[in-house]
């Protein structure tokens, strides 16, 4: 393992944070924003209801107020990840519902308000796969000249019956469309994928590792699926219950699951983080960074470590 790029930070993975330090030199913080976008899944213009997991509270900070402009946002938001990681340099990350589902001219607008500030050196977008439009692609491509610029698709599945399952109204024919769009405008793409849902198995997750090394990707975002208040989901738990994934069965799944990936991609996120005010379950009783931690003491003691069964797909 000693001779993988990955190793000089001391894991078993590519890690987000060390690919920054290596970028800009120094530790950067992602500034989460909310520019009051929607989603067509929302507005009745391809269905209604949202995916059946979704919950924006559940992963937006305070700070992230759509009663604020996107400048005092960011300049809350850069106040608080001053103050509890040392840090002085950002990514304004877009985050809240669809990032790009709006006209070119406002995206623009709001993009390049938040790039105005000073200590900002990235912008990081986050999407579907049906709200992504040449003229997009092609702002994002023009941002990416002067700024490090990250595209950030949910993908969720790579299973035509989970997407169905999600309500996400659209298939895999359209994430393949965009990650090949996005790829021809030459834009770092993070894809997002949820683990455990119900409609897959153990092996059909795992057996996800192989089409997802074939796809142009540069990051990936692992999240376990959680039950959240006030979601379709919620609703379909408390009727059907079905089996989610408890602390030791992910932690030693997901270090399996990131062994079949190819060595290159760069592990943005590999644990789900929700309020326990928002959290239905499963509950834990480890921070983030515990569990962290515990992947790496998981993987060491297994000998496991990214990129180690990906030649055998």
């Amino acid at each position: 393992m000693s001779s993988l790029p990955f190793a000089r930070c001391g894991f078993h993975y590519n890690t987000y944070s060390c690919y920054l330090e290596e970028r800009f030199g120094e530790r950067v913080q992602r500034v989460s924003l909310d520019g009051a976008f929607t989603c067509p899944n929302r507005d009745g213009s391809r269905g209604s209801g949202g995916c059946i997991y979704c919950n924006n509270l559940s992963f937006s900070p305070p700070y992230a107020s759509v009663k604020q402009d996107i400048s005092k946002q960011l300049e809350a938001g850069i106040r608080f990840l001053k103050g509890r990681f040392g840090a002085h340099k950002f990514i304004a990350f877009f985050q809240s519902r669809s990032n790009t589902y709006a006209p070119v001219k406002k995206l623009e607008r709001l993009y390049r308000q938040a790039l105005d500030h000073p200590d900002v050196v990235g912008l990081a977008v986050s999407t579907r796969p049906d709200c992504l439009e040449n003229d997009v692609l092609e702002l994002l491509k023009d941002i990416g000249r002067d700024y490090d610029v990250n595209l950030e698709i949910g993908i969720e599945s790579l299973n035509e019956a989970s997407l169905r399952w999600m309500n996400r109204c659209h298939d895999l024919a359209c994430t393949r469309d965009a990650l090949d769009r996005a790829a021809a405008y030459g834009i770092d793409v993070t894809g997002h994928m949820i683990l455990g849902l119900p409609t897959e198995t153990r092996e059909e997750m795992l057996e996800s590792t192989g089409k997802l090394n074939i796809l142009p990707l540069k990051f990936l975002k692992l999240h376990h699926l959680q039950i959240i208040r006030d979601t379709a989901l919620a609703k379909y738990y408390s009727d059907k219950p079905f089996p989610l994934f408890g602390y030791e069965e992910y932690l030693a799944f997901v270090a399996e699951f990131i062994a079949q990936l190819r060595s290159e991609f760069i592990l943005q996120r590999v644990i789900s983080s929700s309020p326990d005010s928002c959290l239905i379950a499963p509950k834990w009783r480890h921070s983030t960074t515990a569990f962290v931690m515990d992947l790496q003491k998981q993987m060491r003691e297994r000998e496991l470590y990214q990129g180690l069964c990906a030649n055998a797909k």
